[in-house]
């Protein structure tokens, strides 16, 4: 009985040296986004001897089931210890890319699409003897996302035909196109909405990472929440998903004005008439562009125009806003005349008088 147990203990140890002659190692998340990237692994040749043999590495992704690629190296010898696989070697094999949409990406671009893959290495002995292989999973994503930008997450705009862009995805290939989706949010998560009801805006093979608001949509509502997301794909093959994110179309004024102040239009208010801003200035400004702040500054006029300095960040939004400007930290003298000019993005600068005061004012 214990020559027996002896013996087990024998042909175990045996098998086990035997198929951990050859072990690979090889870091999928960083070097598997690219075949160019297969090259950057190690071989340890765990036995005393020079070994002469073939590489065959084998890529699959795991969702599809789908074999994305073959190398096979010439034959090539080992030597003992830890080498790295040699670079003509790796230049002069053969790479089988499998006839499918992901191969054919792989081979267009040398990039593997996002997806959820296993990297195999297998060494082939020249004398037919045992092979060795090594096999590691991995997540490929994109080094960047696509993320949505305009409009924005929660924003508030009043256009009812807004433009919708996006920042493409990293790598960004000439072949890659965008699929946006918009529909009406009538309550629940966004990503129900968008999956559920049937979209106001479905465009498909667009070139782009911007587009106008297309002319056969119906305009937007005022008070409605719509959700949007745009989805990059390659060859079919779908490479990056943006978030889904929420706008509300809203032009009017949530917040009730003073009664005893109201918002002036500026082209009203640059033909010679003071304005009596009584420690508020209101007006309001038609942003035609996507401008996120406005540009303005405000002069002292009884003080040979010098500039009024630490003026507060004004936030706009596209289309037509109503601004409150808080007078009463600025150092201001009631009774006196000041001018604020206001620079509209591509057009001509607009200049409005006022005279400053802290008590009823008399318009």
């Amino acid at each position: 009985m214990r020559r027996l147990l002896i013996l087990l203990m024998i042909g175990i140890l045996t098998v086990d040296t035997a198929f951990s002659q050859f072990n690979f190692v090889f870091l999928p998340e960083v070097y598997g986004r690219s075949v160019d990237g297969l090259s950057n692994f190690q071989i340890q040749n765990l036995t005393s001897q020079v070994r002469a043999g073939q590489m065959h590495i084998t890529v699959r992704e795991n969702i599809s089931k789908t074999r994305v690629l073959t190398m096979i190296s010439p034959e090539i010898s080992i030597s003992p210890g830890s080498s790295t696989f040699p670079v003509n070697a790796y230049a002069a094999s053969s790479f089988n890319f499998s006839n499918t949409p992901l191969g054919a990406i792989a081979s267009q671009t040398r990039n593997f699409p996002p997806g959820e893959y296993t990297f195999c290495f297998r060494f082939v002995p020249a004398d037919k003897g045992d092979d060795y292989e090594n096999c590691f999973d991995a997540s490929i994503q994109p080094l960047v996302p696509i993320s949505l930008i305009n409009p924005a997450d929660q924003d508030k705009i009043c256009q009812k035909r807004p433009p919708l862009s996006w920042q493409p995805p990293v790598p960004f290939p000439p072949n890659m196109r965008f699929r946006l989706l918009l529909t009406d949010k009538k309550g629940g998560a966004a990503v129900e909405n968008l999956l559920m009801n049937t979209p106001l805006i479905l465009l498909d093979n667009i070139p782009s990472t911007m587009i106008s608001y297309p002319s056969s949509a119906p305009d937007l509502k005022e008070g409605h929440t719509y959700c949007w997301q745009v989805i990059a794909y390659q060859n079919g093959v779908i490479i990056s998903r943006s978030e889904i994110w929420e706008f509300t179309v809203q032009c009017n004024d949530p917040v009730a004005s003073d009664p005893k102040d109201s918002y002036r239009e500026l082209k009203l208010m640059v033909n010679g008439n003071y304005y009596y801003a009584n420690r508020v200035l209101r007006f309001s400004f038609n942003n035609k562009y996507n401008v996120k702040k406005l540009d303005y500054m405000i002069y002292d006029a009884e003080n040979g125009d010098a500039r009024i300095r630490h003026l507060p960040e004004i936030a706009i939004a596209p289309g037509l806003n109503k601004i409150d400007i808080d007078l009463t930290d600025l150092g201001m003298g009631t009774g006196k005349h000041y001018t604020i000019k206001v620079f509209p993005f591509n057009e001509p600068e607009v200049a409005v008088r006022f005279i400053y005061q802290e008590n009823e004012s008399s318009n």
